[in-house]
């Protein structure tokens, strides 16, 4: 396990040199710069100042040169500073990583929620009725874009029902349990909960769906095995067959999804984000985007590049626990 994960943490290091060169390089391939977002908000700007501010930022500089100091920073943990917000990146990214923390927490709790027994009860069902509606719900869900489905939502639970808000957020959970437990105040986590439940089905609702396929797949896959048949030739129970066999192997593909989906939706889930309003870590990408923000592109590429690596390490080391006969070498 030891040699497994040194070799890991270099390949890692590896992928985000190679995120960090790319991702630069393509920043300075989109039209236009910092100092041109500058100017469009302050049009007195002269050709000379502009030449003066690029100077003064180092834009002048050959790119490798610009690549080289911002990766010299990095060994440094200084991702740079803000040129929007004249500001440090690091915070600015941690302090919109909380609500896209939040979000995919409770995307996720929605999803295995209706992942697990979706799945599991058309994989048991094959070619009945169960199982076809189970997959029309997936497919569904499946194929409706997520901006549609949060735009759906928003026009139901939100305009007609007004049982939700249709955007912003209600401040921080961690907030909320605390003011629970110092001062027994449950109204700032109902209010946190009422932001957040419209976002997190809609992402929720899009991670079930492919999940659900894969738990279907996988189960009807371990299901036809050998030693299925075996333990039911024993005489075990069904759920036992079930839930002790079958279950626990399948869990494997699914987890390595699940594993990718997180990275995705912690590296910002921008659609459902601006949708909303969410004032997470894909909306403050789009923005900084849209103002030629250097430095915070290339510190929120770097930062969720490092979680999703994190993440799939994770993940991989976790096979071990569901399946002892993986062995790491």
């Amino acid at each position: 396990m030891g040699a497994f994960l040194i070799r890991r943490i270099i390949h890692m290091a590896a992928v985000l040199v190679a995120v960090l060169v790319i991702v630069s390089l393509l920043l300075r391939l989109i039209p236009g710069d910092p100092v041109d977002a500058m100017m469009s908000g302050n049009p007195g700007m002269t050709q000379e100042n502009m030449d003066m501010v690029r100077d003064q930022l180092g834009l002048n500089d050959p790119i490798p040169e610009q690549i080289w100091d911002y990766a010299s920073g990095l060994l440094r943990g200084d991702l740079g500073n803000s040129l929007r917000f004249r500001a440090p990146v690091l915070p600015l990214i941690t302090e919109k990583l909380g609500p896209t923390i939040e979000l995919t927490g409770f995307a996720l709790i929605i999803a295995i929620l209706i992942a697990l027994p979706l799945g599991m009860i058309t994989a048991l069902h094959r070619d009945r009725p169960a199982d076809y509606i189970g997959s029309i719900i997936a497919v569904l869900g499946i194929s409706v874009p997520a901006f549609l489905l949060g735009i759906l939502f928003i026009l139901l639970f939100a305009i007609e029902w007004r049982i939700f808000p249709p955007a912003g957020y209600g401040g921080s959970i961690t907030d909320g349990i605390r003011a629970i437990i110092t001062d027994g105040d449950f109204g700032p986590i109902k209010e946190s909960f009422r932001y957040l439940f419209l976002p997190g089905l809609t992402l929720g609702i899009t991670i079930a769906a492919y999940n659900a396929r894969m738990i279907r797949s996988s189960m009807v896959e371990v299901l036809r095995q050998d030693y299925i048949r075996a333990a039911r030739s024993k005489g075990l129970k069904h759920s036992t067959v079930v839930m002790r066999h079958a279950f626990r192997n399948a869990l494997i593909p699914v987890i390595t999804i699940l594993g990718l989906q997180m990275g995705y939706l912690l590296s910002g889930a921008f659609v459902v984000e601006n949708v909303f309003a969410w004032p997470g870590i894909g909306r403050f990408s789009i923005q900084a985007l849209q103002w030629r923000d250097y430095p915070t592109i290339q510190g929120v590429v770097m930062i969720t590049a490092l979680m999703f690596l994190t993440i799939n390490l994770l993940v991989d080391v976790l096979y071990a626990f569901i399946d002892p006969r993986i062995r790491f070498h």
